[in-house]
């Protein structure tokens, strides 16, 4: 499995380009080709989204333009922030992002290498995105979690109740998983545990 994370965008978001032997997919499409001229991908198999916010979407329409045959997938929870510039927060960033792009229930997705963990709080359809292959554990947390933080609950369809829940599901995952997170540096669940405030609630 190669990975590579591309962080970018209004809100330094982190995207990122998983090869895999189920296939190609880019986690949360937010930077534009023209920033990744010289890495783009042959093909790509699907657009994964872990929650509809504008900042993990920005450049959707971008690649879903140059990969039309990549399904997109997120969780029909959120599907509604995808055309609404109210409901994925661009309206508070004063930027005023929907797209056109029509997505598929991330659920749906079937890999043999992939589990999809609802995880709602910081939306109401967030998800985390669980890569096995081998001993290679890697979890796409979105804005749920961060290495030593987790996501706002503020934003349309945030929870706090939720969200402290979703976040004591991922403690009962290896320790030695990698944690990707939407913004910020990578962190495994094992150091999350030791050092997240979050975790101690």
């Amino acid at each position: 499995m190669t990975i590579t994370c591309y962080p970018y965008g209004p809100l330094a978001s982190n995207m990122y380009l998983i090869d895999t032997h189920s296939g190609c997919f880019i986690v949360d499409p937010s930077v534009s080709l023209d920033r990744i001229s010289n890495h783009i991908p042959e093909s790509i198999d699907g657009i994964l989204i872990t929650h509809g916010h504008f900042d993990h979407i920005n450049a959707l329409d971008e690649w879903h333009g140059r990969f039309p045959k990549a399904g997109i997938y997120i969780s029909p929870d959120d599907m509604e922030m995808l055309d609404s510039a109210d409901k994925n927060g661009s309206m508070v960033f004063s930027v005023r992002c929907s797209y056109n792009s029509k997505a598929s229930d991330i659920y749906g997705l079937k890999l043999d290498n992939l589990k999809v963990l609802r995880t709602p709080g910081h939306s109401k359809g967030s998800v985390c995105l669980l890569f096995e292959e081998g001993e290679e554990r890697v979890l796409f947390t979105g804005d749920t979690l961060f290495a030593g933080s987790a996501g706002r609950t503020d934003l349309y369809g945030g929870s706090s109740r939720e969200l402290m829940a979703s976040l004591n599901s991922i403690k009962d995952l290896d320790p030695d998983t990698v944690v990707l997170p939407g913004h910020g540096p990578s962190s495994t669940v094992k150091e999350e545990l030791r050092n997240n405030p979050f975790f101690n609630f």
